[in-house]
């Protein structure tokens, strides 16, 4: 009796879970979209565990905004990490195009997802 009512609670948080995924998935294509819509000159990576595909189900997305050339990086932070759609859990980098050279960052970019490429960069990150 134990093991069948285990596996019902198993079944509702797994389809509970897939839910938020779900939801999480769609807020990020909202941010990503609300970002392209006030910077078109901008790439937005998707890069971590959601990137490479082994995330787990509490894991948050990390993101990589890139500018061409960024004025005043705390403000633009600020900005962005207003815009973002509350539920959505998110690490936020922003980066100027040329640190991508910077080994570290390109070594942390290295299997990223390019969601929006409105700088022509996605050549930094194909094989």
């Amino acid at each position: 009796m134990r093991r069948k009512s285990l596996s019902g609670l198993r079944k509702r948080f797994l389809k509970s879970r897939a839910r938020k995924i779900k939801e999480e998935d769609r807020l990020l294509r909202e941010y990503v979209k609300e970002i392209s819509g006030r910077y078109p000159k901008s790439a937005i990576l998707l890069f971590g565990s959601r990137a490479r595909g082994d995330h787990l189900p509490y894991s948050d997305y990390d993101v990589a905004v890139v500018l061409e050339k960024i004025e005043d990086k705390l403000a633009l932070i600020e900005e962005l990490r207003r815009l973002k759609p509350r539920g959505l859990p998110l690490d936020l980098l922003v980066f100027q195009v040329d640190e991508l050279s910077d080994p570290l960052i390109s070594g942390m970019l290295k299997k990223c997802r390019v969601l929006y490429d409105g700088l022509g960069i996605l050549s930094h990150f194909t094989p």
